[in-house]
């Protein structure tokens, strides 16, 4: 089989499944069985012909995403703000919408000399790392409850070359830090509530980890812990910053205000849809 021939027909059994985007989906996993690193090598070399153990191989792999499974987990990485990161089931895949939380807390730690920054429930680390990587002034600690996503992270910074400037700590959200410790917290907590869940598209709900998911019947719970806690934890002027799901704006920013926090703002996603909640705290 020719390599564009076995590039359509991928894309032609993904359309026929009704995943998104197939051209793009059959590329990727073609490129992670073959030698190929650029969508236009189908179109210069179309005739080349491709080894039966490629074959085999890509129609595996087509098979796994055709039955849910996501492709950055059959890849083994995803991109994140300008940088690749490696994945697996451990870690929830981060998406373009939360480079909206990690832009928002480099922009603030830019305004800060030397911040300390807390990123909770790092999994894959792409927002530690990002900021790390942005900011190279910033002290960043990054926690998890989770050991092999600790692990997944701090892989990835030592990958980008991020490792020195980020202590990783294995806990419950706030509870391994001191008091006043840090300038910023930055969360993209599990924020779907369990009706929710059960209405998710079956990659995420089935591949996904539940743990960074579901947030209890209102998916509030987690949102509601780190509110209540960030203020222990934060310098005077620090701030937080949580990426929250649809319909929890109005809510969250309450949960702020009652808390004691101030300069409360939502901040839009490209869909404008209000994805960013930051609040400043000040004794």
């Amino acid at each position: 089989m020719h390599l564009k021939e076995l590039y359509l027909s991928g894309k032609e059994n993904l359309n026929k499944n009704s995943v998104d985007n197939p051209a793009l989906e059959s590329y990727l996993l073609l490129s992670k069985t073959s030698a190929i690193s650029n969508m236009s090598e189908i179109y210069a070399h179309p005739e080349k012909e491709m080894d039966a153990e490629i074959i085999e191989e890509y129609l595996e792999l087509l098979e796994r995403r055709v039955n849910n499974e996501p492709t950055a987990y059959i890849t083994g990485e995803k991109g994140f703000y300008s940088r690749c990161f490696k994945v697996n089931p451990s870690v929830l895949i981060p998406r373009p919408e939360t480079e909206l939380l990690a832009e928002e807390a480099i922009r603030i730690s830019r305004t800060i000399e030397s911040p300390v920054v807390l990123d909770i429930g790092t999994g894959s680390g792409c927002i530690a790392v990002t900021i790390a990587g942005e900011n190279p002034h910033s002290n960043i600690y990054a926690s998890d409850i989770s050991p092999e996503a600790l692990k997944t992270a701090s892989d990835n910074a030592r990958m980008l070359h991020a490792n020195d400037k980020i202590t990783f700590v294995r806990g419950d959200l706030l509870s391994p830090f001191k008091d006043d410790a840090f300038d910023i917290i930055v969360s993209n907590p599990p924020y779907i509530s369990e009706t929710e869940f059960e209405t998710l598209e079956p990659g995420l709900r089935e591949h996904e980890p539940v743990l960074s998911l579901l947030a209890g019947s209102d998916g509030l719970r987690i949102i509601r812990d780190i509110v209540s806690e960030s203020p222990y934890k934060l310098r005077d002027g620090g701030w937080c910053l949580l990426e929250i799901g649809a319909g929890q704006s109005e809510r969250v920013r309450e949960l702020f205000y009652e808390r004691g926090f101030r300069e409360i703002t939502a901040l839009r996603d490209l869909s404008q849809r209000e994805r960013v909640i930051r609040a400043q705290w000040k004794k």
